[in-house]
């Protein structure tokens, strides 16, 4: 069996789309040497890397976005209780808490440092006054966690070891190039996704700051991937889904198939090189 490393990206609730992928991985019974997360991907990570699997992830998330459906503050409860998760910070320069939201992952994560996760994981994140990667692979899977997905504005930021870390989208929203060397095949997913104009084109403030954020992050991937592409890239075409949107979970896993469906294509065809050999 070869060696595969896994790079899940930032999306916000677009992530979702991951568990589509990890399907496909269990579907051919692979399971990554190495994963490394950004966000939403980071969170994903850390489940699947506890032991958690793909089908796991997906009844459970199911279940609750039918649950209830509408607006936002209603709306938003998963199996990581989002009613306490949307919590105004008055007090912070964010505006939103995700104290409750990580304490439930963390439930599901079941431990609480990287060293005991069955599979090597690795979260990104950035120093937002030094303005550069910080890859964070030890010590409390929690504050990683919070940290790699801190949107500015939105999430508080972390403070840890004398820096305030926030999201990893800002400098690394699929951070494919951090797979070890000796990893035979790289996976990258972008669920970064599209969204269409608005009838009035002048985009909300909402839009405004969370369009404009992937719009950067889809600038950095790009460059990427012109200069050293990974060995198999997948972009799930989700479209019309804001950041924040987790109740439109079923949505998400139906744009995502066609991308699924081409994970296995991409799959049969390496693996076919390589039992074939040299």
């Amino acid at each position: 069996m070869i060696d595969i490393g896994l790079a899940l990206g930032g999306g916000g609730a677009k992530g979702l789309a991951h568990i589509c992928m990890l399907e496909v991985l269990d579907e051919f019974g692979i399971k990554p040497t190495s994963i490394v997360g950004t966000s939403i991907g980071a969170i994903v990570g850390a489940l699947y890397a506890s032991g958690m699997s793909a089908e796991t992830l997906r009844e459970e998330i199911e279940n609750v976005s039918r649950a209830k459906k509408g607006g936002f503050t209603d709306a938003v409860k998963s199996i990581f209780n989002w009613s306490q998760f949307v919590e105004v910070n008055w007090k912070g320069g964010s505006l939103l808490k995700p104290d409750a939201f990580l304490d439930d992952v963390m439930k599901y994560v079941k431990v609480k440092n990287f060293e005991e996760l069955r599979i090597p994981l690795k979260m990104v994140a950035a120093d937002f006054w030094h303005r550069e990667e910080v890859v964070l692979e030890t010590g409390d899977i929690r504050t990683a966690a919070h940290a790699s997905m801190a949107v500015p504005g939105v999430f508080e930021p972390v403070v840890a070891d004398g820096r305030v870390l926030v999201d990893g989208g800002v400098i690394n929203p699929v951070p494919y190039d951090l797979v070890p060397e000796d990893c035979d095949l790289t996976i990258a997913i972008d669920v970064l996704g599209s969204r269409t104009e608005s009838a009035g084109l002048v985009p909300s403030i909402q839009e405004s700051v969370f369009n404009s954020f992937q719009i950067m992050q889809k600038s950095i991937l790009r460059q990427k991937i012109a200069a050293h592409p990974p060995d198999i890239y997948i972009c799930p075409e989700i479209v019309d889904i804001l950041m924040l949107e987790f109740y439109e979970a079923e949505k998400i896993f139906a744009q995502a198939e066609p991308a699924a469906d081409q994970l296995r294509r991409e799959l049969e065809r390496h693996l076919q090189t390589v039992n074939r050999g040299p």
